[in-house]
């Protein structure tokens, strides 16, 4: 008996050696050889060479095959296994009857054209066996070739059959030691990879602080793994809780829930599950996660054990509960937006888009809620205005397929109105596939609004920017060590040129445009770069011509810009300047007026306190003419003094308002100083002055008036005598200086000091009041002089070398051409008329009986009136020749009473004469106007009335 290692040529050879003997003996030695084979591969090859050595065939395979007839372990002879190594037609038809297969001539049957494909024209007959289990299952084939064709005999294919059944059973028992020891190889193999995964898990478990554990239901015992330590905070060889402990140290809250669970699992022999509170060492309380399974016993009997572990999951909690937390906020804040809502796009891998959620803010925008929003079909795509859907879309659109975030603005319909909207959304991945679009939207409507206001208040800036008459600039200050050198112009308007006179200012520097512009300017620039409060101010601007600015400057944005607006308001400076002046002259006018007031008061009274003393006198010295006739001359003197000092007044106010009319005639200057010497020659020669005349050798015509010019120097040598000490000297003196003629009047009088040689000719105007008060005059005289020369074409000025040195006073004429003197035209003398009927009218009683009684004693027949009513009555029954009319009188006035008497036909001839204290040209030209025929001033010289009369009563008579 060959050993069950032997090779398959051994073997072969073994059974060829045998063939000779009986069949029966080899049949049995091959069981015997074949019972002690532990391995399947040697019983295949001892069973193919046995039977190939008993019916004499070279070639054959012998094949294992699986229960789903695929080849399995196999052997060969004569043959490469590798060329038949799939199973052939024959050895599956073969292995699917269980019963042999014959093919007498492979070139004949299409069975085997796999075996003439392996060998070809090697074989051409095989016969296959199948090698049947104990089970009747087919446990391989057994093919032999032939080189010839053919059919074995029937003793040789029982042979065959019976060869193959002796190796059917040690081959089966081989097979069946093959797979135990495979699977006690297999089963230690798993041990080992348990206890190395045991040991791992343990570790993990330990790393990942799991506690493993084992309960005894019966005894309430619980084996812990070590984590149990830390997991409670206990110290190695504490003791560790058993079941009852372990209940004891849950939190009271969990206590009811996790016994009542653990003993529904145990009744039920079922897994069980709780989560719970669990106190440590140190008082704190930990969220534990347990999981316990029942552990079998072998034999179903014993106690009931469970086997788990314990986790710390107090982080996960805090996790869940902080998310459960951030979730809470995130869903309060998206449904609390003041003015925006949170929303979910969920975009489809087929490109369908739908919104899955939209928080509560959305109502207050839209007036719609999100379940309503989210049961439409178009989602909040519905609420979006027509006219800017198409932005949305294509926005939305580019987005989704560039996987970029949406950023889009957009009305849609709100509540009451259109609101905007400006949404931002970002992409984020599904598991299926899927993308949501996680975005927001803020109600902008407001913000829009402010632009849209603020570029409508930026126009209007730039309008108002460009046609304000007021300068504007913006500039930049520009500092060297925290000190204010200069500004660069980054912005100016229009006007910004009128008012500085700089061309091109943008972007240019103060010091480029104006070198030598004052330095208080960077300063004042620069404190409002720094400190940031405006300011407002006017200053002067010497770089720029002398120009004054008025100034509001206040700081624009960061940095150190500065926006300026500005007017030049040098006009307005002259102007007030002007103003002060004029202010200060009116000033200085008006303390004049009062100064002339107080005066006037003064010089009207000298005269008056002497008629009125002569009036007494007359009245005592009844009885001495010589007496009465010299208080009479006294108090004509007086009163003739007093009608100067108001003519004069009354010519310089005429002279002011440019309505006193000159008479001029062609005239000499020599009886221009003639009739002024005349008049002036009482005081003169009462101060004992010397008076000295030097007049030009040719006679000097002038185109003048006469009376006004001889008014004119006979101020000029009253103003002398009376500012010169007695016994002065005075020189009047003339001399023709090419078409003018010079007049000077020189004194060594007080003079007049410097600063008054200016105001001299001023309307009130007085040197020293004191002197002034002892020499008389209302301070008009100079005025007036001054008005009357200018009024001739000429000119007048004062010279003094000071106090106490005299003065010169130098009027300059224009002179006419010599001409030959025409003799003077007869003037025609008026005759005395007869008496006349004379009616005098004056509110004045005294005045009134005065003038009456005056008439009276000049022969004329009288009666008085004393207002306009009792005037018109008593000239009816009176009916006068001449009315002497007062204006200004109670009742009816003067004028109103003239126009009713002229209205009588017996007051149509009657010659009506104004005699009123208003003396200008309006009063006489009113007076005529309403009736009357001539216009005496109060008072009247007795001279002038009686002409007057003498005129009238002519005309009467």
């Amino acid at each position: 008996m060959r050993p069950a290692d032997a090779t398959p040529e051994a073997t072969v050879e073994r059974a060829l050696s045998l063939a000779g003997g009986g069949e029966l003996e080899r049949l049995l030695d091959l069981g015997v050889r074949l019972s002690s084979g532990l391995e399947p591969g040697p019983i295949l090859v001892a069973t193919l060479a046995e039977a190939a050595a008993l019916v004499g065939a070279e070639m054959g395979i012998r094949r294992l095959v699986h229960d789903d007839c695929s080849p399995g372990l196999g052997t060969s002879l004569g043959l490469a296994l590798d060329a038949l190594a799939p199973l052939g037609s024959v050895s599956l038809l073969c292995c699917q009857r269980g019963a042999p297969v014959v093919v007498a001539d492979t070139d004949l049957d299409p069975l085997a054209v796999e075996a003439r494909e392996a060998a070809p024209g090697r074989i051409r007959a095989l016969h296959a066996v199948p090698l049947i289990g104990r089970d009747g299952r087919v446990l391989g084939v057994l093919t032999l070739y032939f080189a010839r064709p053919g059919r074995l005999e029937g003793r040789a294919a029982e042979l065959l059959g019976r060869c193959v059944q002796v190796a059917a059973g040690p081959l089966e028992n081989a097979l069946q030691h093959r797979r135990l020891a495979r699977e006690l190889a297999d089963s230690r193999a798993a041990e080992a990879a348990r206890a190395a995964e045991a040991g791992r898990l343990s570790l993990g478990l330990q790393a990942a602080g799991v506690c493993a554990w084992e309960w005894n239901t019966e005894t309430g015992e619980v084996l812990w793994s070590e984590a149990i330590f830390d997991m409670l905070g206990l110290k190695l060889g504490d003791p560790t809780p058993n079941a009852a402990e372990w209940f004891a140290l849950m939190h009271p809250d969990d206590v009811e829930g996790v016994r009542s669970n653990t003993e529904r699992s145990v009744r039920a022999r079922a897994s069980c599950y709780a989560e719970f509170r669990v106190r440590r060492s140190d008082g704190t309380y930990r969220w534990i996660a347990a999981k316990g399974d029942l552990m079998p016993t072998p034999d179903g009997r014993g106690p009931v054990r469970y086997v788990g572990a314990n986790y710390d999951i107090t982080a996960r909690r805090d996790a869940v509960a902080a998310l459960r937390d951030s979730e809470e906020r995130q869903r309060k804040l998206a449904d609390n937006l003041p003015s925006g809502f949170i929303y979910q796009v969920i975009e489809h891998p087929d490109g369908a888009r739908r919104f899955s959620y939209v928080s509560r803010g959305v109502e207050a925008i839209s007036g719609v809620g999100p379940d309503e929003i989210l049961a439409h079909p178009m989602g909040l795509y519905a609420w979006i205005l027509p006219e800017d859907l198409a932005l949305v879309t294509r926005v939305e659109t580019a987005a989704f397929r560039e996987r970029e975030r949406f950023d889009c603005l957009f009305r849609i319909r709100g509540r009451h109105d259109l609101r905007w909207l400006h949404c931002r959304s970002a992409p984020r991945y599904l598991a299926d596939g899927s993308t949501a679009w996680d975005g927001i939207a803020l109600d902008v409507t407001e913000h829009v609004q402010a632009e849209e206001a603020l570029r409508a208040s930026e126009a209007r800036y730039r309008t108002l920017f460009t046609s304000i008459d007021e300068g504007f600039c913006v500039i930049e200050v520009l500092f060297a060590d925290d000190r204010a050198v200069d500004y660069r112009f980054l912005e100016v308007n229009p006007a910004f040129e009128k008012h500085t006179g700089l061309r091109d200012a943008a972007g240019k520097t103060m010091r480029e445009l104006a070198p030598d512009h004052d330095a208080h300017w960077f300063e004042l620039y620069g404190e409002v770069a720094r400190t940031g409060r405006p300011t407002r101010f006017i200053n002067e601007a010497r770089a720029l011509g002398d120009r004054w600015f008025d100034v509001y400057a206040f700081k624009l944005g960061d940095g150190d810009r500065v926006a300026i607006i500005f007017t030049d308001i040098s006009a307005r400076r002259h102007a007030e300047a002007e103003r002060e002046r004029l202010v200060e002259q009116l000033r200085d006018a008006d303390r004049k007026k009062d100064d002339f007031i107080a005066l006037l008061a003064h010089e009207l009274r000298n005269p008056l306190a002497p008629i009125r003393t002569g009036l007494q006198v007359t009245r005592l010295a009844r009885g001495n003419p010589d007496m009465v006739a010299r208080a009479q001359d006294m108090m004509d003197r007086q009163l003739s003094h007093m009608v100067r000092l108001i003519d004069d007044l009354m010519d310089v106010s005429r002279i002011g308002r440019n309505k006193l009319e000159l008479r001029r005639g062609r005239i000499l200057l020599a009886d221009v100083l003639g009739s002024a010497v005349e008049t002036a020659r009482p005081q003169i020669e009462a101060a004992g002055h010397d008076l000295q005349l030097a007049l030009p050798p040719a006679p000097v015509w002038l185109d003048a008036d006469l009376t006004r010019l001889a008014q004119v120097f006979s101020n000029l040598l009253t103003n002398s005598a009376k500012y010169t000490a007695p016994g002065g000297r005075i020189r009047l003196a003339a001399e023709r200086r090419g078409d003018d003629v010079v007049v000077t009047v020189t004194d060594n009088g007080t003079g007049i000091p410097a600063d008054s040689l200016t105001s001299i000719f001023d309307m009130f105007s007085q040197v020293d009041r004191t002197l002034e008060r002892s020499a008389g005059g209302l301070g008009v005289g100079l005025a007036l002089v001054k008005g009357l020369v200018e009024m001739h074409g000429g000119s007048v000025s004062a010279a003094s070398d000071g106090e106490g040195r005299g003065s010169t006073f130098t009027v300059r004429l224009p002179a006419l051409a010599e001409a030959a003197r025409h003799a003077p035209a007869d003037v025609p003398q008026l005759a005395h008329g007869p008496a006349c009927r004379v009616l005098v009218v004056d509110d004045n009683h005294d005045g009134a009986g005065a003038m009456a009684m005056m008439l009276e004693m000049l022969g004329h027949d009288v009666r008085t009136a004393h207002d306009g009513v009792e005037a018109v009555e008593v000239a009816g029954a009176f009916r006068p020749q001449v009315i002497l009319m007062d204006v200004g009188m109670p009742r009816l006035n003067g004028l109103d009473a003239t126009r009713q008497i002229r209205e009588r036909p017996w007051g149509k001839d009657i010659a009506i004469i104004a005699l009123t204290g208003w003396g200008q040209d309006a009063d006489r030209a009113r007076s005529k106007a309403a009736g009357c025929d001539c216009h005496l001033v109060k008072p009247v010289n007795l001279g002038d009335l009686e002409r007057t009369l003498d005129q009238y009563a002519v005309r009467c008579a």
